[in-house]
């Protein structure tokens, strides 16, 4: 299930069933403009496939972008987290920027994606490493949805 106010209807009936926020983490730099497209766009592709194979089991929440990796930033993802735990047992956000593997505080949440520059690829080779990076996402919610 995506934003949208559609599916938020099918959410306050079905929800239940779905138990997982998904939240892309977007970093925005204009001084280096190509390399931060490239990430977030590898992000949002990878997390849009990852609703679309879990419609039903999990909610896509619009990316949260950013101007720089911060302990203030972090902050604010913590209390959005916080104000989602009510609604969604498990709250997962998604980014390609490894600057957020130093911030400890969210480390059980995120997943880091190893990003992939699509731009050059053909398009089976860009669907195939977006299913890769799906399948690893898949893994680290099963573990989350099935504690030992």
């Amino acid at each position: 299930m995506r934003f949208q106010s559609e599916d938020a209807d099918r959410f306050l009936q079905s929800k239940a069933y779905i138990d997982t926020a998904i939240i892309p983490l977007v970093g925005i730099d204009a001084d280096q403009m190509k390399q931060t497209v490239s990430l977030g766009e590898f992000t949002i592709l990878v997390a849009d496939e990852l609703e679309r194979q879990l419609k039903g089991r999990v909610f896509l929440f619009p990316p949260h972008t950013y101007l720089e990796v911060s302990d203030r930033k972090q902050e604010d993802i913590l209390i959005m987290k916080q104000s989602l735990k009510d609604h969604f047992q498990h709250v997962v956000l998604i980014t390609s920027d490894h600057q957020w593997k130093e911030h400890t505080e969210i480390s059980e949440s995120l997943f880091l994606l190893k990003p992939v520059p699509l731009e050059h690829l053909k398009v089976e080779l860009k669907q195939k490493v977006i299913q890769d990076s799906v399948e690893q996402i898949l893994n680290f919610l099963l573990q989350k949805w099935n504690p030992s």
